[in-house]
């Protein structure tokens, strides 16, 4: 870990020093057309939006970006919108583990994001604060810089979503369940504060994302010596995805993706079932590693490793995809070794073209190899109509999650959820 430690310090330092040399450089650029600000895209290699009319209105509304704002010298620009998701839940824990049945009425999602350019539109910024949060470390979602290049080469600076699992990368809003799969979210590593470099080939047939992270997690300032490198790559076969896991759009023609990515981090086991990192997914109570963290000495380092291969099909109004997670641990005072996987496969089509989709899916973890009954495996079943494409929509879905036990016969619970979503 020492050796990655200093390739990952000087990764983060070399291109902290190329972007700060393209934001000088901005200053003297000449205005053009901007490009797209949005929240990570799970296919970096997705073109560049239609280019807007050389005199501009001051104000506009783009779909998918929101009310745009732009400056008469075309040399600032900030969009504004938000993602209000509304729900109810009826739960039904099974009775076997103690459960009870509630109903619930929620504010699921309620996320303000601004995003535009300064100055040169390659210099690009966006934040965004989640106000269903009510811990204060987990409100500021994203708040970064990015200076771009040319298609093969960019630089991002500051705190998003590190560029691991396809679902994952996916807006919220553009998801074809409530949810993400039940592995997703126990192998994501998700936001963290860091520097990035992007880019693509090939008429964006080839793409990469490869950065250095903090590896604490949002909002959380490390206090060990460590950083956690990041590497994804994707390969666009057949035209590509867009920005949605249902294909909204009705691709005509065939769209085929293939990806891979992973990262190592080194996390200090802090106490009874906690890890330093208190907001990384997969280190806390419903992770992988998070769950079985009392399997470590406290005091000690864990050396962690997670990758995951992903593909995504989308024509003609049917949807296709499928993500596999490993992860594998070792504590360096007590060698304890923890051995973990997951999978997860959906489809849908619409039904009625735009406007009507149904969708299935299947997720499976066994968060400990070395250990019986410990899987957990969920069935969804979904159903939307799509008043505005993913602007305006309400989403019906069925989810069984079956939960084996050490001891007693498994649990299975049950929830159906009725979800409003605006995200003009």
């Amino acid at each position: 870990m020492r050796i990655a430690k200093s390739v990952g310090g000087c990764v983060a330092a070399t291109l902290i020093l190329v972007g700060w040399a393209g934001l000088a450089h901005a200053a003297e650029s000449p205005a053009v057309s901007s490009p797209d600000a949005e929240e990570m895209s799970p296919d970096p290699a997705s073109p560049d939006p239609p280019q807007p009319a050389e005199t501009p209105k001051p104000v506009s509304y783009v779909e998918g970006r929101g009310v745009v704002f732009r400056t008469p010298d075309n040399l600032f620009e900030a969009s504004l919108g938000f993602n209000l998701q509304v729900r109810y839940s009826h739960i039904d824990l099974d009775a076997v583990a103690n459960g009870i049945d509630a109903d619930q009425f929620r504010v699921r999602r309620f996320k303000l994001f601004l995003s535009g350019f300064a100055f040169d539109p390659r210099l690009t910024w966006r934040f965004q604060a989640a106000f269903e949060n009510t811990a204060a470390d987990r409100i500021l979602d994203d708040a970064w810089l990015n200076w771009k290049f040319s298609d093969a080469a960019s630089v991002q600076f500051g705190q998003y979503k590190t560029p691991f699992a396809r679902q994952e990368l996916y807006n919220d809003g553009v998801l074809q369940f409530p949810e993400r799969s039940f592995a997703t979210d126990a192998f994501k590593p998700s936001r963290d504060i860091g520097v990035m470099a992007a880019g693509s080939f090939l008429g964006n047939r080839l793409a990469y994302q490869g950065g250095v992270f903090g590896g604490d997690g949002q909002n959380t300032l490390r206090v060990t010596d460590h950083v956690m490198p990041v590497l994804r790559l994707v390969w666009n076969a057949l035209g590509t995805m867009g920005n949605s896991e249902a294909d909204v759009q009705g691709h005509d023609d065939l769209a085929l993706s293939f990806g891979a990515d992973g990262f190592i981090n080194n996390l200090k086991k802090t106490g009874p079932g906690a890890f330093e990192a208190l907001v990384l997914n997969y280190a806390g109570p419903a992770g992988w590693l998070g769950r079985s963290a009392n399997l470590f000495t406290d005091g000690e380092n864990v050396d962690v490793k997670s990758w995951e291969f992903e593909t995504q099909l989308k024509w003609r109004g049917l949807s296709v995809q499928g993500e596999y997670f490993r992860g594998q641990a070792e504590g360096d005072t007590s060698g304890v070794r923890l051995y973990s996987y997951g999978w997860y496969g959906q489809a849908g089509f619409f039904i009625l073209p735009h406007k009507l989709d149904i969708a299935a899916r299947y997720s499976y973890v066994d968060f400990n190899r070395n250990v019986a009954r410990d899987v957990v495996a969920v069935v969804d079943a979904a159903t939307t109509w799509y008043f505005r494409s993913n602007d305006l929509k309400i989403v019906l879905d069925y989810s069984r999650t079956h939960r084996q036990r050490a001891t007693g016969v498994p649990a299975n619970d049950q929830a159906v959820i009725v979800q409003v979503q605006l995200m003009p």
